[in-house]
């Protein structure tokens, strides 16, 4: 096995980019592949190999390519590192930090993508389940991308969280009911529809509806399972065909939201025709 020195000879431009518990992230640059980040963990347990052959094996256009998979030596250890794409774009987060407000119209695209990326994992029975800024790249050219497939569910196959564990994997504020209470038989795409939701109303309002105000994690999901998101006239939005979506989607049961995305793209499609963009702010 070749130690991560000679890996790191085939870059140029290696800087560490984050450092946690599990992994470490460089930024470099590939001589074929050009822009990349450089992923090694440090354990290697079933969650993570899940997050990386979810990555690797599903071609989904709205997720950064891997282009290699591999194990080096690093710091005396046998451990796995994964090359993946390097986004040119920014953080969803920093975005919203920065005060930025979505127009109707940005809002009306992001929540297409969205739903889009929601609708593959739906044709390939994964829930990403962890929708969130954080998680979400907006490139130069306003292509949305999704990361982290750390704590993706694939329906039909064992569950890596115990049954009777109280609380599921989840970010609190953007997580579904039936998700942090790891109702595993109520999981599906609903879940990823209620994240998708939050974000897009986090990314118009500058607020996360059940983040906003609350003193701890707990008070989070409390909040979560009983405060409706307030609705807002957002202007170009004549008749509140998007507004009603967004509520739809943030329903604080899987049965209140539409039945997949493709439900939700449809009535994506159909609000569009009552939206008056030139009465946005651009």
């Amino acid at each position: 096995m070749r130690d991560f020195k000679e890996l790191e000879a085939t870059f140029s431009d290696l800087k560490i980019l984050a450092r946690g518990g599990q992994k470490v992230v460089y930024s470099a640059t590939h001589p074929i592949f050009g822009c990349v980040v450089v992923k090694l963990f440090f354990k290697t347990d079933a969650r993570s190999q899940r997050e990386i052959d979810i990555s690797a094996n599903s071609d989904f256009d709205c997720v950064p390519a891997i282009y290699e998979i591999g194990h080096v030596t690093y710091v005396g250890a046998d451990t796995l590192y994964v090359v993946e794409q390097r986004v040119d774009g920014e953080e969803l987060r920093k975005r919203i930090e920065r005060g930025e407000r979505f127009t109707l119209k940005e809002a009306v695209d992001f929540l297409g993508q969205g739903l889009a990326f929601i609708k593959q994992l739906e044709d390939k029975n994964i829930v990403h389940r962890d929708i969130k800024p954080e998680n979400i790249i907006v490139s130069a050219d306003r292509k949305v991308y999704f990361l982290d497939f750390g704590i993706a569910r694939i329906l039909g196959v064992p569950s890596l969280t115990k049954t009777e564990a109280l609380i599921g994997p989840h970010t609190p504020g953007y997580a579904a009911p039936e998700q942090f209470n790891n109702l595993k038989s109520d999981i599906d795409s609903r879940a990823d529809l209620f994240s998708i939701g939050v974000v897009t109303y986090e990314c118009l309002s500058g607020k996360n509806p059940f983040n906003e105000g609350a003193t701890s994690h707990l008070d989070i999901l409390q909040r979560t399972e009983t405060i409706t998101p307030v609705s807002f006239q957002i202007q170009g939005d004549t008749q509140q065909q998007f507004m009603g979506l967004l509520s739809s989607l943030m329903g604080k049961f899987p049965s209140r939201r539409p039945k997949d995305a493709t439900q939700a793209l449809n009535w994506l499609s159909a609000a569009k025709s009552t939206l008056q963009y030139e009465r946005a702010k651009q």
